[in-house]
């Protein structure tokens, strides 16, 4: 059985389902393109381009936290139950909710594992959904339950990344290996929306532009030999283990960077 069951990304009535059968390990690591081109060059000789991400240049996430910022703390403390939307777009959007496929995803991130659950659904569903109004089927890991409680808890969206990415997938799913360029974080003022209001929301201030890539390793039971060997190499040309993309995205919104805190004192 595959550790996941995929779906084309198309708009249909019904959400389209993804989700994985078990938790997989998941390492990212901060490195600089000559590095991530020799990563990717070893990669590519091993494992097929992944199709579902071929025909799309940017992917946009939106994220939600709640007043408190209680899914940044829990994830600093290394767990949390994280709720976002995914878009894909050929040219780089400067709004986010644009009409089309829109990805809703829960993900539960423990350590150095995650379990992930998504549903590709029409994007007034996936508003509907942020605003209490829709519940979405078949919830295999009761994600979707604890995602509806953040925002009962009041969860909204408040960051934005934007990245191109290149991501090479085993046939089976059990391993896949990204690498995000141009990583662009933004704030995202949505509490100037209303209620019901349908249009698409403009980005906010841009936080950060990530200079390097951003590689990640992600996969089921035991790493092949190769991946093994590169997954070393990685570590050796990295000082510490990159954080995801939430909380980096997080710590630039609430300026809680070294680069944030100089910003702020010019």
């Amino acid at each position: 059985m595959r550790p996941s069951s995929v779906s084309k990304r198309v708009t249909t009535s019904a959400p389209a389902h993804e989700t994985d059968a078990e938790r997989r390990h998941e390492h990212r690591f901060q490195v600089s393109e000559s590095i991530a081109r020799l990563v990717m060059r070893t990669t590519a000789n091993n494992l097929p381009l992944s199709r579902d991400d071929r025909p799309y240049q940017w992917s946009t996430t939106t994220y939600c936290d709640t007043v408190s910022w209680s899914i940044f703390r829990a994830a600093q403390k290394g767990s949390a139950m994280q709720l976002r939307i995914r878009e894909y777009h050929r040219t780089r959007p400067r709004e986010v909710m644009t009409p089309g496929t829109a990805w809703i995803e829960f993900k539960d991130d423990e350590q150095d594992t995650s379990l992930k659950e998504r549903f590709g659904v029409p994007m007034d569903v996936a508003r509907a959904f942020l605003r209490g109004e829709a519940a979405l089927p078949q919830p295999d890991h009761g994600l979707a339950e604890r995602a509806s409680q953040l925002l009962r808890e009041g969860a909204r969206p408040v960051a934005v990344t934007q990245y191109n990415r290149l991501a090479y997938n085993s046939l089976d799913s059990s391993l896949r290996i990204t690498a995000d360029h141009n990583l662009m974080y933004f704030a995202l003022p949505w509490e100037t929306r209303t209620d019901g209001d349908a249009d698409p929301s403009p980005l906010g201030s841009l936080l950060a532009m990530e200079p390097d890539v951003i590689v990640e390793m992600k996969w089921y039971g035991e790493l092949p030999h190769w991946a093994v060997d590169l997954h070393a190499y990685l570590k050796e040309n990295t000082r510490e283990e990159r954080p995801s993309k939430f909380i980096v995205a997080m710590r630039w919104l609430l300026g809680e960077t070294d680069g944030a805190k100089k910003t702020r004192k010019k």
